[in-house]
């Protein structure tokens, strides 16, 4: 054993070689072309959720789904734990049940590089490892390799990689937790090591590996190559989170879920293990990349879908009357982020509304001599990916009241541009305010934002507004 240290405040990554594996070839028990029940669902519980997103709820043939993927047909299918069987759903809502005699609690799902959809199936004697075409031909695959597996993905190296739990046996011990691998034509490996402790998730890196959670408390990170070398990371901010889930994020680094306190991890491919804590960040489980460079996770302590940014780590939460329980999430072909809802037995759908730059308004004291600044704030309604710009000017209202200020006295003129780097949702636009010794009523400058790129303008009419309060 080598002990390496990871990068970062107090991280230990222990690495470890020449694991122990076993290749054998996988029996096919079944190949089976399900008839399938075909639910239309046209009727959805739309729901105007916080931070401009749009919820949608989906039911049908929908029983406990758990994971959900995107196939190569366009659509997302999804695993039916309480149904034992798997579901596809178009997005315009049509739903579509499979199942068969080989399956049994279904629970992960993710595309193969083969263009079917691999599912992981915890029940049976010791579960097995399920394989559905887009046109419902199902292959379930056992082996003494694949023990109660929970999770799959998709590996860098064209197979899929599963985690397997520990299972008792006759005499009171139990087998070791592993890390299984199959090929699409079924040959299996199964990993074992000491830093395989408990696999909750796993999800192909940006450096050619896997990466994976251990669940418990203090689990830690690990990452496995193809040969089976495993490298494990850890770090007091991590002690008590119980890792869930894994996925690759937008900026290089890999993004992970905590059953237990209110943050979402981030590690790089180098070990640096930080962390983001918000409120309403509870009992965090589904996590993945969306398609507007943030991550969006599922919390199931608070009925909401969250998104976290990759800079400035700005956290939204959306609740709705559609999300129930949410499971795993996955971006849509259609842009928008679909999850399972497990206790709910549905799907949800999320959507951002259009993204606007919101002016705000302001108060400052006039002071009696000099100048004072007022800071008008304007916001961006949803984070971007890209640069946000609007102009904007200090305007006098046609017809206005008695009570709108004098540029000629009570402040200087002021214009300028506002500018949202990627992830910046707050920015203030600063006007000069002229002290006096008069005795005047309250007095309101209007700012007039025009010319956005990258978003609409929103609010009233795009006008801001800063009162200057009398103090003689």
């Amino acid at each position: 054993m080598t002990r390496v240290l990871g990068a970062g405040s107090g991280q230990v990554a222990r690495r470890r070689f020449a694991p122990r594996f076993a290749p054998r070839c996988a029996l096919v028990a079944a190949v089976l072309v399900a008839a399938p029940v075909v639910s239309v669902t046209l009727a959805t519980q739309p729901a105007t959720a916080a931070g401009d997103a749009t919820v949608s709820n989906f039911t049908g043939a929908v029983n406990a789904p758990l994971g959900i993927a995107v196939g190569s047909d366009g659509a997302l299918w999804f695993t039916n734990l309480g149904s034992n069987s798997i579901g596809r759903i178009t997005t315009s809502g049509v739903i579509t049940n499979f199942s068969s005699s080989g399956m049994s609690e279904p629970e992960e799902i993710t595309a193969g590089p083969d263009g079917a959809l691999w599912f992981v199936n915890f029940g049976g004697l010791s579960g097995a490892i399920g394989r559905i075409t887009t046109s419902g031909t199902i292959t379930i695959f056992t082996d003494p390799g694949i023990e109660f597996p929970q999770h799959i993905t998709a590996g860098p190296d064209g197979a899929l990689w599963f985690t397997n739990t520990s299972q008792g046996l006759p005499d009171g011990t139990f087998t070791p937790p592993s890390i299984g691998r199959i090929t699409t034509a079924g040959v299996v490996t199964k990993f074992t090591d000491p830093g395989i402790l408990a696999p909750a998730d796993l999800t192909a890196g940006p450096d050619g590996a896997v990466w994976f959670v251990n669940a418990g408390s203090g689990g830690p990170i690990g990452r496995i190559t193809s040969a089976g070398a495993v490298t494990t990371f850890t770090s007091p901010l991590i002690s008590h989170g119980h890792p869930q889930q894994i996925t690759a994020g937008p900026d290089g680094a890999l993004w992970f879920t905590t059953a237990l306190n209110s943050f979402i991890g981030r590690i790089t491919t180098a070990g640096a293990i930080s962390i983001k804590t918000d409120p309403t960040i509870r009992k965090a489980y589904g996590i993945t990349s969306g398609g507007d460079g943030a991550l969006w996770f599922t919390n199931t302590g608070n009925n909401s879908i969250g998104r976290i940014t990759t800079a400035g780590r700005v956290v939204t939460n959306y609740t709705g009357t559609g999300i129930v329980f949410p499971s795993d999430i996955v971006k849509g072909p259609d842009g928008a982020m679909w999850f399972t809802n497990e206790e709910g037995s549905s799907i949800g759908r999320i959507v951002l509304g259009p993204r606007a730059v919101v002016p705000g308004h302001a108060a400052v004291v006039e002071g009696n001599s000099g100048t004072t600044a007022l800071h008008v704030p304007v916001s961006l309604s949803i984070p971007s990916t890209q640069t946000v710009t609007a102009d904007w000017t200090t305007v006098v209202a046609p017809n206005g009241s008695g009570a709108q200020a004098d540029p000629a006295t009570d402040y200087t003129p002021a214009s300028g541009t506002v500018t949202f780097a990627p992830g910046e949702v707050s920015q203030t636009v600063t006007i000069n305010v002229n002290g006096d010794v008069l005795t005047e009523p309250d007095e309101y400058i209007v700012v007039s934002f025009r010319n956005p790129t990258n978003a609409a303008i929103g609010g009233l009419y795009g006008l801001g507004f800063g009162i200057i309060t009398n103090d003689d």
